[in-house]
């Protein structure tokens, strides 16, 4: 990769022109200005330029320097020092005794520049990778060969218990970068890939070795967000050990949103498991127990009973959840069994009013 490029230098020279006031020149390894200020410069031959990088130290030019020097000016000349090694020169043009004191200052920030660029562009460059990587194993028949390339080159290390992630965001603004270094601090970069499928999806292959410390990346993962103050919904699988069970644990994450009815922040599949096995469960014939079942019920008497399940069956705990008085709670309750036929209060009948509700 090309750390110092014609656009990166333009944006070097325009900003640093703002705080200095001085004409700003950027040459390349061999000597020639990729930009400046001056734009009649750009593409001449800094001879200056090419002394710094022979000596490997500033070069400062006074008025009597530059008629000897072809394409100079009166200045200081500064190497640029990239991962110790020089990848370009940076002029200043004017006074040397007046810009003695800004020269360091430009060098490090145009440095500091470079090392940002470079970062943001090797950070893009695993997240595509990353991003492959889910979307190989989302298909119907994913390459192996494709996959074992791209855990290589990204360097991961997937281990024993696996668990999907996905992560909804609705119309909020983020920073990619900012999430993914976040995720890097409480998960080992090499057990985990991230992608961002769409701009409000977020999918996340976590891996641990041990189930319960899994189960503890998740709830951290969680709190990423939160400490971000987005408002996020988050869905996990059941643990899975193989890659080839990958598609089917972001289809139970799906499940999870779609049947998760108290809109909880953070949900596991385990949380929905019994509501999924009615989803395998032809829609007539669901439908045909819930309206025998509830049919006769009215909107009250439903949230009624919602809350009670909701509750674990507690008349107290449900009175108080719906700031209702223990009686009138019990008429509620009365009522119901007297429409349906089953008292909500009997485990055995509760049960069929419950999978009425999920149905």
């Amino acid at each position: 990769m090309n750390v110092l490029t014609d656009e990166l230098a333009a944006l070097i020279v325009e900003e640093t022109v703002k705080r200095t006031n001085s004409n700003i020149n950027i040459m390349n390894f061999n000597g020639e200005i990729i930009a400046s200020f001056d734009k009649h410069r750009i593409g001449q031959i800094h001879e200056g330029a090419r002394q710094v990088i022979a000596s490997e130290q500033t070069v400062v030019l006074s008025e009597k320097d530059v008629d000897e020097l072809k394409g100079t000016q009166p200045g200081i000349n500064l190497p640029i020092i990239f991962q110790d090694n020089i990848v370009g020169v940076i002029g200043i043009t004017g006074d040397p005794t007046t810009l003695v004191h800004v020269a360091d200052l430009v060098k490090m920030s145009t440095e500091l520049l470079l090392y940002q660029n470079y970062f943001t562009y090797e950070l893009e460059g695993q997240l595509r990778s990353q991003e492959l990587l889910i979307e190989e194993l989302l298909k119907s028949e994913p390459s192996r060969s494709f996959i074992q390339y791209l855990t290589k080159q990204l360097n991961l290390a997937f281990l024993t218990y696996r668990k999907c992630i996905i992560i909804n965001l609705e119309k909020q603004i983020f920073s990619r970068s900012s999430i993914v270094q976040r995720i890097t601090k409480i998960m080992d970069k090499t057990t985990f890939a991230v992608a961002f499928t769409n701009y409000n999806h977020i999918v996340i292959l976590a891996t641990d070795d041990q189930q319960d410390e899994l189960n503890q990346k998740i709830y951290h993962v969680h709190q990423v967000f939160t400490s971000l103050n987005l408002d996020v919904r988050i869905a996990s699988s059941l643990v899975f050990t193989s890659l080839n069970d990958f598609k089917k644990a972001y289809e139970e994450c799906e499940l999870v949103f779609m049947l998760n009815e108290r809109n909880m922040s953070l949900a596991s599949f385990e949380d929905v498991e019994e509501k999924t096995l009615l989803y395998q469960i032809d829609p007539e014939i669901r439908g045909r127990y819930k309206k025998r079942i509830l049919g006769e019920l009215d909107k009250q008497s439903i949230e009624t009973l919602k809350s009670l399940f909701e509750n674990d069956l507690n008349i107290a705990q449900t009175a108080k959840y719906l700031y209702i008085h223990r009686n009138t709670l019990l008429y509620r309750l009365e009522k119901c069994e007297v429409r349906t036929g089953l008292n909500p209060k009997k485990y055995s009948d509760a049960i069929k009013l419950q999978i009425a509700l999920w149905c």
